[in-house]
């Protein structure tokens, strides 16, 4: 059977996403996927569901999480692929990330609430269910409520950098993370470098604290892709891919929009079955479900 790709990066309802695991494994499965990895920012909780959704499918089901990292004043993401979920020091170092989201979630809300707009918290809590409350979220809630038009506005108007109601949150540190990934039998991969205003300065550190590889095909990488492999390759990192998914609605962007070709998927799968056994980890169960 032909490989369908691979999208190792996507977000459910464990986190900002408005689709739960199982349902993202039938999409998964709809776009004709052959892999395809849950990560979920700050969280790994969600991943034994989608797994276990994905059985009989023949649909190879993983996932790992996307970190929030503070490097030279940027906001940069990194993701975990692969991690152990199990992992117990990794997954307290998660859940205490999400208790501090959830506190910036409340926290927003009473900015919004001084500015005379007001949303119901104990709603907001119930939409966001075992996530960390987020921007997200309230950007949902601020249109349903007819506050502003759409997300975009939402954060021009009150959530983003600058605006009258955003907190800031709480972020890993870049050596930290990559550290955390690779000890909990993870690989970390750098998301979307095109956000970044110096990629090269932030490769160059990351690569000197075990980075392993970075996003080349993403939604956001429109005419980047042939330069960002050539830089993956004469840097020897792993390639990646993923439609960073959060919503249908989200400007037409779908499950797998973005796809991992056979070829670095497997060199992929192979660092990653390394990790775990290098960091003492059980093995990876990448056979289709």
């Amino acid at each position: 059977m032909a490989f369908g790709g691979a999208d190792l990066h996507f977000h459910s309802t464990c986190s900002d996403g408005v689709e739960d695991p199982a349902r993202l494994a039938a999409r998964a499965v709809a776009a004709g996927l052959s892999v395809a990895a849950l990560t979920d920012h700050d969280a790994v909780h969600g991943i034994a569901a989608f797994e276990a959704a994905a059985a009989g499918t023949g649909l190879v089901a993983t996932g790992g999480t996307e970190l929030s990292v503070e490097e030279g004043g940027e906001d940069v993401h990194l993701l975990g692929l692969f991690v152990d979920p199990a992992d117990a020091a990794f997954g307290a170092r998660l859940a205490r990330f999400r208790e501090v989201r959830d506190r910036r979630g409340e926290a927003m809300v009473a900015r919004l609430a001084e500015l005379g707009v007001e949303l119901d918290l104990a709603a907001l809590r119930a939409e966001a269910g075992d996530a960390a409350l987020g921007r997200p979220h309230v950007a949902r809630a601020l249109v349903a409520r007819g506050f502003v038009p759409d997300v975009e506005q939402a954060f021009l108007r009150y959530l983003g950098e600058g605006a009258p109601a955003f907190v800031p949150k709480a972020k890993w540190g870049l050596v930290e993370a990559i550290g955390a990934v690779r000890a909990a039998g993870g690989l970390a991969v750098l998301a979307h470098p095109v956000w970044y205003a110096n990629l090269p300065a932030l490769l160059r550190k990351g690569q000197d604290a075990g980075l392993d590889g970075f996003e080349v095909f993403h939604p956001d990488h429109d005419g980047h892709e042939e330069r960002l492999l050539a830089e993956a390759d004469r840097l020897g990192l792993l390639v990646s891919g993923g439609s960073d998914f959060h919503s249908a609605a989200e400007g037409g962007r779908d499950l797998g929009q973005r796809r991992l070709p056979e070829p670095r998927w497997a060199q992929l799968a192979e660092a990653a079955a390394a990790r775990r056994r290098e960091a003492g980890k059980p093995p990876l169960h990448l056979a289709p479900r």
